[in-house]
């Protein structure tokens, strides 16, 4: 992958050499503390429980009933380097505190504007399949500290590929739609070895294609998302000679999200909706916030939910949601200041994290 990547960006600037150049660098970090407390209590995994889990995709947990820098933690920052009116290179890399700030790229790409309304990209990107992919880490476009767990929880948040995205305006409505297709390969999956098999998991995507279409005004904004792929994974319990394997699993992803900033009202609402046939296996996931701003501040309230329906197949159901409250503080530019409330129930037909209760703080910054 980090061959492909370097090629691209590499093949970009073969290209654009005749051009004169225009570099940019911007960067974001957040700096969020945590305790995990009440609840469930006992060992679930590698963790001590009361547990929180912060992020899915990284296997951040909050546990041990202890206050915690290192789960939500981290520092960003993206280049972008323009050869052209139409061909540009960007790439961002983000450090975790969970990951020792380890950093990783998390899209690395070039985009060609075919014309003013046809854009191409191949590299690196987020999966866009929630309304938030492209800044789920970025805390500052956020109203919440992070983006609602019960929907926001799949292993695998990034592909390599392609995408084509065509935009329109419509009176006083913009329109963009957008096709993708790609993979993404992993080895030591962190979220599925740290949260449901507590061993090594290599997870696959691949045969990815999807795409989705966003329509918007200055109030209101929709999108839906499609999307299908297969899955290869490979679990190793114990010793390799143990590996059990899946190879070609076909998964199907449908989403739908909405968005309303109407004077100081603020309405965020995203649902999910996934398939594997092969498993019988069905899940849902949906969340809703509402807030109001009161000069700086703007205090929201939601709720969020997963659920796996029982079938003759699929019985080791998780079934969780969560409801907090929060309050944004932006009190400098390109700063905000948040503090937030969650509980957790659980209602798993397996050992999962449990029932918790978790407040948090975070400190977001854009430059």
């Amino acid at each position: 992958m980090n061959k492909l990547i370097t090629g691209l960006l590499l093949g970009a600037a073969s290209l654009g050499t005749a051009h004169a150049g225009d570099f940019t660098i911007s960067g974001f970090g957040t700096l969020a503390a945590g305790k995990a407390y009440g609840g469930t209590q006992g060992q679930w995994n590698e963790f001590d429980c009361p547990c929180y889990i912060a992020n899915y995709e990284h296997g951040a947990v909050y546990d041990k009933n202890r206050v915690s820098l290192a789960e939500e933690s981290l520092a960003g920052v993206q280049l972008k380097y323009k050869f052209s009116e139409q061909l540009s290179a960007t790439a961002q890399v983000v450090s975790r505190a969970s990951e020792k700030m380890k950093g990783e790229i998390d899209w690395a790409y070039v985009t060609w504007d075919i014309t003013p309304e046809t854009t191409l990209q191949a590299g690196r990107r987020r999966l866009p399949i929630y309304a938030y992919s492209d800044s789920v880490y970025i805390g500052y476009t956020l109203p919440w500290i992070r983006v609602p767990q019960d929907i926001y929880g799949w292993e695998i948040g990034a592909y390599n590929g392609v995408n084509l995205s065509h935009r329109k305006t419509l009176g006083d409505w913009a329109v963009i739609g957008n096709i993708f297709t790609g993979q993404e390969v992993t080895k030591n999956n962190k979220e599925m070895e740290r949260i449901y098999y507590g061993a090594r998991v290599d997870d696959a995507w691949k045969r990815i294609l999807g795409g989705y279409l966003e329509v918007s005004n200055d109030y209101v904004g929709v999108r839906m998302i499609y999307m299908q792929n297969t899955i290869d994974l490979t679990s190793y319990p114990a010793a390799a000679e143990d590996a059990v394997v899946t190879r070609g699993l076909r998964q199907r992803i449908m989403g739908v999200s909405a968005s309303v900033d109407y004077n100081n009202f603020l309405l965020r609402a995203e649902a999910n909706t996934f398939r594997r046939p092969a498993q019988d296996y069905k899940a849902r996931s949906w969340t809703a916030t509402a807030g109001y701003k009161i000069g700086d501040f703007t205090p929201l309230a939601g709720y969020s939910h997963y659920t796996e329906k029982q079938t003759d197949l699929y019985t080791d159901l998780q079934i969780d949601n969560t409801r907090f409250v929060a309050l944004r503080w932006d009190f400098r530019k390109n700063m905000d200041l948040k503090i937030q409330f969650d509980k957790v129930i659980d209602r798993s037909h397996i050992a999962f994290s449990g029932n918790s209760k978790l407040v948090s703080v975070a400190l977001d910054a854009v430059f």
